[in-house]
């Protein structure tokens, strides 16, 4: 009889789990791929936050650093995530048109992202036009820096594909593969890469429009009442008791509404 009570228990322990699973509320946070950040730090980062909306939204959370676009994408495509936050804005744009994914917040400092076209003290480039004939370098592919570049290009008339366009893994190994004569022209939305370029005596010939980046969208999933909870969390962090340390932790000055009509625009100009 005791053996039967216990493999009964067994039974209903089994049935359980699933249930326990799906009360988790997952938040998936991409940082980027062409920045040096660990999941360690972004767990770190994040751990306060997680605890903030837990308690709105009523269940564990747990934080899910995704440094893979692929992974990124798939998950998204999926629904896997009920909260992202996105470094790539054209992930974020995209799971907004195919997954249903709502946009809760930008963060700020982050609305004005461009990427900038590098070249060398001696180059003769005089107009954007002139550098479609040379060799260029641009971060990771699927990076929002190579969406931005490609954009800009299709904007001067010419067709990416068709040009000698480089990439390399990580930001600030661009003026790397430029000053070791492996491109004439490099280009980074990295504000610290342009800033010691510069220094050096490097030049900025042209810039991209500006995108905004690191947005914080919402899975279909989530109640609209857990949205908005979330959503006061974020837009009240510079004002609130703990808001001001975790920003500091984040390296971020807060975070504001979005606008659903500049992200339709940007997703046909991105063309993604």
């Amino acid at each position: 009889m005791k053996l039967v009570r216990f493999a009964f228990a067994l039974l209903l322990t089994a049935a359980a789990l699933p249930a326990a699973a799906q009360q988790e509320f997952v938040f998936g946070i991409n940082e980027g791929v062409t920045y040096r950040i660990t999941p360690h730090e972004t767990r770190e980062r994040y751990r306060e936050l997680g605890e903030m909306i837990s308690k709105a939204v009523k269940r564990p959370v747990k934080l899910v650093p995704v440094d893979q676009y692929p992974v990124l994408q798939k998950n998204l495509a999926a629904k896997t995530y009920d909260l992202a936050y996105i470094h790539p804005t054209h992930h974020a744009l995209r799971a907004m048109r195919d997954s249903g994914y709502k946009l809760v917040v930008v963060t700020k400092g982050f609305t004005e992202y461009k990427a900038r076209f590098l070249m060398k003290p001696d180059a003769p480039y005089k107009q954007p036009q002139d550098v479609l004939k040379s060799k260029m370098v641009m971060p990771d592919p699927d990076s929002i820096t190579a969406w931005m570049v490609r954009a800009t290009l299709r904007d001067l008339g010419a067709d990416p594909a068709k040009l000698d366009l480089g990439t390399t893994r990580y930001q600030d190994g661009i003026p790397f593969m430029m000053e070791n004569g492996f491109y004439e022209v490099g280009v980074t939305a990295a504000g610290a890469v342009v800033k010691e370029w510069q220094s050096k005596g490097g030049k900025v010939l042209f810039e991209s429009k500006a995108v905004p980046i690191k947005l914080l969208v919402a899975s279909p999933n989530v109640p609209a009442a857990d949205v908005e909870k979330i959503r006061e969390i974020f837009l009240t962090l510079e004002t609130s008791k703990d808001g001001p340390a975790i920003l500091e932790r984040l390296k971020f000055k807060g975070y504001q509404p979005g606008d659903d009509k500049q992200m339709a625009e940007l997703t046909k100009w991105l063309g993604i």
